[in-house]
């Protein structure tokens, strides 16, 4: 369990700040969940736990359908 921890936090870690140095911005796609999976050599459940933080944290957003998209950074109001 404790590598499977490792692994999404460094999908969580690595996509935040491919966001944060403008490398991924508002409204490019990211990649499948089956694709994370390959990339970082993890289990699609892992992929899916990650972006599910990422969204958590209004990182990215997900489209019924057609995939999961940097989010335009909030308004600080």
């Amino acid at each position: 369990m404790a590598n499977r921890t490792a692994d999404y936090v460094r999908v969580v870690e690595t996509i935040t700040a491919q966001i944060r140095a403008g490398e991924l911005a508002p409204g490019d796609k990211l990649p499948t969940y089956a694709q994370l999976a390959d990339e970082y050599k993890i289990s699609i459940s892992t992929a899916q736990a990650a972006l599910r933080i990422l969204r958590d944290r209004g990182l990215v957003e997900g489209h019924q359908g057609k995939g999961t998209y940097v989010a335009a950074p909030e308004d600080p109001a």
